[in-house]
């Protein structure tokens, strides 16, 4: 117990101590930078009444402050992400590092960013008035390139950061609030505490690291700069017509002072928590009377979705989407057809080399109420969104989080009608607060009906309701991409979204055009070669599997592909529709994303000569430059599952931009749909042998003179994922089978070629030594290191990866036993052949005709020169593809000449009977010493060895090789496979002739 008591009276006093030295060590400087508590002192009363009265005079009338007030203040004040802008050419607020830019110049398609946030920190309720209140704040302004202000402050006191990227200022204010009792304004004037951002922090970037991965980043040596105003305007309710925080920070010290800056005018719409109030019904009536969205409407054929739950439909697409736009030059002319809606541009697009295809539209701060008492059962609903057109280079979601108002954004309010199905809203553009500058009418469409050529699940359009600001109108949508059935809108799409067929009857009479020839049918039927099906169409589980395995993402091969060359171009098929399948079918909710119908009655189902084909539509995808014209295919058409093809029509958008007419062009809703395509699958029955690729041909049906015409592209794709665990099962399986009768095979050959010497004792003697001692080599490696026998497993990259490893089971290692014990009795037949030629040789007959022994060291000097003159020429020209793996990181410790000379030491094995062809020539005797069965059979083996592993492609995993479909563990190519079972065919050839000419 003493021990024990010992350790509590020093925890203890361990414990008093540090509290004691931490007091003292704080006694100086009880401000923590990182303590939120520490910001509010209100200690600069004198200097607020001296600078903030002209500004607060403004405000005549003012209102009593009750107690009630209070918690909307702290409300309402806070916002995040705001906007603000500067003078340009002045005294800049703060420095920025732009050495993250990239080489070329992405100016015109990426801007920087500048962010303002602000957040309320207390309340001064001791020396508060009836009409005045004490606030004290922290405000983080910064520029920042394609990302936004944090959440919260970085720091809780004066500081000022700067990495390439992002500049982040931080100031500390204490001001009065006051609110005005006739107008409702509330005005806030603040004075600000922080760092002059123009010191020189740091000396070097060592500084700089140090700094900012240390514990503590000490800037005491930055001058302070207490000379700052800060003056906020808030509207008393957050409406249509007053939605606009307005700020302005300005510099109190003189021009000639190196601390002063340019006024900083600072907007943002009202925060999140504010409530919103819908006030402006007269105003979206005036917008919204008779049909004035009705003659936007693109296309008359399409079902607008009239369903409830608006505003959860609503949200989902607003959170999520970025929209396309497209501006209409129909309807405008002159100047007005080059401006972006009603858009303010900062700069022209002539100065930027930008397009309207360079932008993209956002929702933000969106409000939808259902009915009057947000009951989901009322059949309207009341929306407030700020629309924002952003680069379509800009990062979606920073875009989502910005609150500030400028010429880019429009305020808007509406009201949805189920009966009509459309949303109807009025649109103020930027900061503008007078409801004679709402003049934008927006109307909103949900699409419920799909077909080739419309595939739009969001149709917007905003329009001018001003004869004295007219402009172009504008388009925005979102396409409807079968991945997005599963991720965005499989609770919107359930029974909601229809497909309507139109081009099976033209699918069907190309299918019948390229129907294969009988015999190419029959050879099919023969070879048992499967591809993608299904047995019952009716099964909606087995259509969305069959979807799932027909669609591909993978890359391009080039016409002329070398190894480990770069694949640049992807291709990707996504279906939509499958039969009767629209999108998917989880099978565990019983929930299909849609339902498919037909146009008409010749459309109702798929080519019925035999009753397999399945109606299909899809959207076929090309990257890169050279497939730019038909970058986005909208195809439909019917799939044929007995030869793995599918006949498509395809249609391509063709943009207003170009500058031949249109009107005799023969288009469907402004495209192109003379278009052919042909998608080919490879068998599912030769997956363990042969990777499963796509062939994709795309053919315009148009002359060549017609301006749309383009030439026939045809395209293979590199290894398309695929669940290959059985078909890697079933290589192993066969490649130890094929070991197997490799081995037996030549146990059989050695036998027969021993029976036959024993036969033919007279020629024993001219059997080459070099030649049995080659075949004994190529018996004891395997052994000697533990290798595979006659041919390496084979795959992309990864070697014994982990999805490989988990096929392999016991029985094969038992297997793997059993061959090496074969190939054991192999050398074992061999040493003794050997043993018979080397002890003939030692006691030569006399009744032989010789006249001295053969000599085999001119045939061992030739062959050993041969071989090492093969490695090297094989070696170097293989070396760039060797370097291109290991550079890739997967080529392992081994030096790259020693798995050469691994690879290299098969073809040593399949020109087994070049010594001897040499020793024939050398030694001149009549003879016949190798039997047919030898030397044809182990020729035949080296063959089926070597062409096996010609044809077979490496096994790849979907986890690990998704994008390496070049490189792999090949080490001759296929040119020079082809000429070395040539050359073992030659060999035969050569020893049979040899033999037959020699009599014995």
């Amino acid at each position: 117990m003493t021990l024990v008591h010992t350790l509590v009276f020093i925890s203890i006093s361990v414990t008093v101590l540090f509290t004691v030295t931490s007091s003292f060590l704080h006694s100086d400087t009880y401000d923590d930078p990182d303590d939120p508590t520490s910001i509010c002192k209100f200690t600069r009363s004198v200097e607020l009444e001296r600078e903030c009265s002209p500004v607060l005079s403004s405000v005549v009338s003012r209102a009593e402050l009750g107690n009630d007030k209070f918690y909307r203040i702290a409300r309402d004040i806070s916002f995040q992400n705001g906007d603000w802008t500067q003078e340009p050419n002045g005294s800049p607020l703060m420095p920025f590092d732009d050495t993250d830019m990239p080489n070329y110049n992405s100016s015109a398609f990426e801007s920087l960013l500048k962010l303002a946030s602000f957040y309320i920190m207390g309340i001064d309720f001791a020396h508060q008035t009836d009409t005045t209140v004490g606030l004290c704040g922290l405000l983080s302004i910064g520029i920042t390139r394609n990302r936004t202000m944090s959440y919260s402050p970085q720091k809780w006191s004066p500081w000022f950061h700067k990495s390439p990227g992002y500049s982040d200022l931080t100031i500390v204010f204490e001001g009065l609030y006051v609110e005005s009792q006739e107008t409702g304004e509330r005005l806030m004037c603040l004075l600000g505490t922080t760092l002059f951002p123009y010191s020189n922090i740091y000396a070097n970037s060592y500084d700089y690291w140090e700094q900012h991965h240390s514990c503590k980043i000490d800037q005491s040596h930055n001058l302070e700069n207490d000379q700052i105003m800060l003056v906020l305007s808030y509207p008393q309710n957050f409406s249509l017509t007053n939605r606009a925080i307005i700020g302005e920070m300005r510099s109190l010290h003189r021009k000639t002072d190196a601390m002063y800056f340019d006024n900083v005018y600072i907007s943002s719409v009202m925060s999140r928590d504010t409530k919103y109030q819908f006030s402006s019904e007269e105003l979206v009536a005036s917008a919204c009377k008779d049909s004035s969205c009705h003659d936007t409407l693109v296309d008359e054929n399409i079902h607008i979705s009239k369903g409830f739950q608006f505003c959860d439909v609503f949200q989902r697409f607003a959170s999520s989407q970025a929209f396309d736009i497209v501006v209409v030059k129909s309807n405008c002319n002159g100047k007005y057809c080059n401006k972006l809606g009603p858009f303010v541009l900062e700069r022209n697009l002539e100065e930027t080399n930008q397009t309207f295809d360079d932008f993209k539209l956002i929702v933000a701060n969106h409000r939808c109420v259902l009915g009057n008492n947000n009951s989901k059962k009322q059949n309207t609903a009341k929306v407030f969104a700020v629309f924002r057109a952003i680069s379509s280079q800009a990062n979606r979601h920073t875009s989502h989080s910005r609150s500030g108002l400028s010429g880019m954004t429009i305020s808007a309010e509406g009201s949805w009608d189920s009966s009509t199905g459309q949303l109807c809203m009025i649109g103020c553009v930027g900061i503008e607060k007078g409801s004679d500058q709402c003049n934008c009418r927006i109307c909103i469409y949900f699409p419920k009906t799909f077909s080739i050529t419309q595939r739009k699940i969001f149709i917007g359009t905003i329009s001018s309701m001003s004869n004295t600001d007219p402009y172009a109108s504008l388009i925005f949508k979102k396409e409807l991409r079968p991945k997005d059935l599963w991720n965005y809108y499989n609770e919107y799409t359930k029974s909601n979204l229809v497909y309507k067929y139109s081009k099976i009857e033209l699918a069907t009479k190309l299918l019948k055009r390229n129907k294969k020839l009988v015999y190419e049918t029959f050879i099919k039927k023969f070879l048992i070669l499967r591809y993608p099906f299904v047995k019952d169409q009716n099964n909606i589980t087995s259509l969305s599997f069959l979807s799932s395995e027909l669609g591909f993402s993978t890359r391009v091969l080039p016409q002329i592909l070398y190894n480990g060359s770069p694949l640049e171009q992807v291709v990707r098929l996504e279906v939509l529709t499958l039969g009767s399948m629209f999108g998917f079918y989880w099978e565990l909710h019983k929930v299909q994303t849609g339902e498919v119908m037909a146009a008409d009655s010749n459309e109702t189902s798929a080519f019925k000569e035999d009753g397999l084909h399945l109606n299909i539509s899809a959207q076929l995808s090309l990257t890169g430059t050279r497939y730019s014209h038909v970058a986005e295919l909208l195809v439909e058409g019917l799939y044929d599952p007995f030869e793995g093809k599918m006949h498509l029509i395809g249609c391509r958008s063709v943009p207003n931009s170009m500058k031949f007419g249109k009107e005799n062009l023969t288009l469907e809703n402004n495209m192109d749909c003379l278009i052919e395509v042909k998608v080919e699958y490879t068998s599912k029955t030769t997956r363990w042998l042969v990777n499963p690729t796509v062939k994709v041909s795309i053919i315009s049906q148009r002359k060549q003179t017609n301006p749309l015409y383009f030439s026939p592209i045809s395209l293979k794709t590199a290894l398309i994922t695929y669940n290959n665990f059985i078909e890697v099962t079933f290589r192993q399986n066969f490649e130890v089978f094929l070991r197997v009768v490799v081995l037996l095979s030549t146990v059989a050959f050695v036998l027969r070629q021993l029976y036959y010497v024993d036969q033919k004792v007279e020629a024993i003697h001219i059997i080459s030594l070099v030649m049995l001692g080659i075949q004994m080599t190529g018996y004891t490696l395997p052994l000697v290191m533990n290798t595979e026998i006659f041919f390496k497993w084979k795959e992309c990259q990864y070697h014994e990866s982990r999805i490989i490893k988990s096929g392999k089971n016991l029985w094969l290692e038992r297997l793997d036993c059993a061959l090496k014990c074969l190939l054991l009795v192999a050398f074992i037949l061999t040493l003794r052949l050997f043993q018979k030629v080397w002890d003939s040789r030692k006691e030569p007959r006399k009744s032989l005709s010789w006249k001295k022994i053969p000599s085999e060291k001119r045939n061992f000097l030739l062959s050993f020169l041969i071989h090492i003159f093969g490695f090297l020429a094989v070696y170097t020209s293989n070396k760039t593809n060797t370097e291109s793996i290991r550079n890739s990181g997967t080529y392992g410790k081994v030096p790259e000449w020693a798995n050469a000379l691994e690879k290299y030491m098969a073809i040593v094995q399949d020109l087994f009977l070049l010594p001897q062809i040499m020793g024939n020539l050398q030694w001149k005797v009549q003879g016949k010493p190798l039997s047919k069965v030898y030397y044809i059979g182990f020729s035949v083996l080296r063959f089926v060895v070597r062409g096996y592993d010609y044809i077979r492609d490496p096994i790849f995993s979907s986890y690990f090789h998704k994008y390496d479909s070049i490189t792999s563990s090949v080490f001759f190519t296929e040119f020079e496979n082809c000429v070395i079972m040539v050359i073992v065919v030659a060999l035969a050839i050569i020893v049979h002739v040899q033999q037959s000419h020699l009599k014995f």
